[in-house]
């Protein structure tokens, strides 16, 4: 599996960096390695124990420690990367001359750093799983009729309902949205971590998402994993218009209003149609128009849109991942950015996948974009 290599590398990192230098006898070290190094099988063991490593099946808690001690070893590395980087400067200005040298001595450093990344994974699992706040966004889009300006779409993305994220969670995610009267609700993928079957009571507060003009949604990546086709019409059954390379013309205010959605990427491989724009748009009316897509990449190849709006990335999750994930997704990772004339906007997502729960300096959200008519002054 590609995300154990990740892993063994965490491991061998931190084993090198840390346990071995610790004034402690060896087989206290070889404990200590063994700890690490069941921590780092977090993804075997949920696929070999749990039957996913997705979503898998295991005790809440049991599902909950691993991820923050997971966490914790993520962060670890990280930190221990900023510590051998300083001692590395520090060498470099001892061979120049220099005295400086690391504070306190290895046993606290480590001691220090360690509970730190503790202390921090607990904090970044806890913010991964509580019901976010509210964002206000405004965009103002050129093509946008003045008789639209002040039109409020609320998005959700990335929802991942399943192991960790249940129906009293996303009960209260949908009041916050209802209570924020939307025109549009917008849903840009991966609701779901789960079968169908497992999920129907889980995910039934969808159903009661309330928008002046509509829900809408397009699918994600994790939809595919467990089963699509499945999840699609009890979507529908919801009232969550689920759009598949096509659009809906809607009237808002006496305006019309395009709203079109693409499936993701991965629908190929599961005997689906990909993504495509120009299917989704033909027929469009020429007023502005609004493109629900899960992955922010190829943005460039939508500019018939105004407005993309996608999910997918978490904004990074960890503030100091950001530069890595933006780097698979077209440097784009999290906010507003312009692609040729297109506002693409990157939701950081409203809730997180069950494999990696870990939020620091990346806060979910449940985002509120007001659409502004750009003046003369903007420009």
């Amino acid at each position: 599996m590609r995300l154990a290599i990740p892993s063994l590398v965490l491991f061998l990192y931190i084993f090198a960096s840390l346990i071995c230098f610790l004034p402690c006898r060896p087989l206290v070290k070889v404990a200590a390695g063994m700890v690490l190094f069941v921590i780092g099988l977090k993804y075997l063991i949920y696929e070999k124990i749990g039957g996913s490593f997705i979503a898998p099946d295991l005790p809440h808690a049991l599902l909950l420690s691993m991820e923050i001690l997971y966490g914790a070893m993520v962060i670890l590395f990280f930190l221990l990367l900023l510590k051998d980087g300083l001692a590395l400067f520090l060498w470099l200005g001892r061979c120049l001359g220099g005295s400086w040298h690391l504070p306190f001595t290895p046993a606290i450093r480590g001691g220090g750093l360690t509970l730190a990344a503790l202390g921090l994974g607990l904090f970044g699992t806890w913010r991964s799983l509580i019901v976010p706040d509210v964002r206000n966004v405004e965009i103002a889009l050129p093509r946008l009729p003045a008789g639209l300006d002040g039109v409020t779409i609320v998005q959700l993305s990335d929802i991942h309902i399943g192991p960790l994220l249940k129906e009293d969670w996303l009960r209260a995610v949908v009041a916050k949205t209802n209570a924020q009267r939307p025109d549009l609700v917008v849903l840009t993928g991966d609701m779901i971590d789960g079968y169908a079957e497992a999920l129907q009571e889980d995910i039934a507060p969808l159903g009661d998402l309330q928008a002046g003009y509509g829900v809408y949604g397009v699918t994600g990546n994790h939809e595919y994993y467990f089963h699509a086709r499945e999840w699609l019409p009890v979507f529908e059954k919801l009232g969550i218009v689920m759009l598949n390379n096509e659009h809906r013309t809607l009237s808002l205010h006496g305006k019309e209003l395009v709203l079109a959605g693409v499936p993701d990427l991965i629908a190929q491989q599961f005997g689906g149609e990909g993504p495509d724009s120009d299917k989704a748009l033909d027929g469009a009316p020429s007023g502005v128009r609004i493109l629900l897509k899960h992955r922010p990449s190829g943005a460039s190849g939508n500019a018939r849109a105004d407005l993309q709006l996608s999910g997918h990335t978490h904004g990074g999750q960890l503030i100091f991942l950001k530069w890595l994930i933006a780097s698979f997704n077209g440097n784009l990772v999290e906010g507003l950015f312009d692609r040729d004339g297109m506002q693409v906007y990157v939701s950081p997502g409203t809730g997180m996948w069950s494999g990696f729960s870990c939020r620091l300096g990346v806060p979910a959200e449940i985002t509120r974009i007001i659409l502004r008519a750009r003046t003369e002054k903007q420009d």
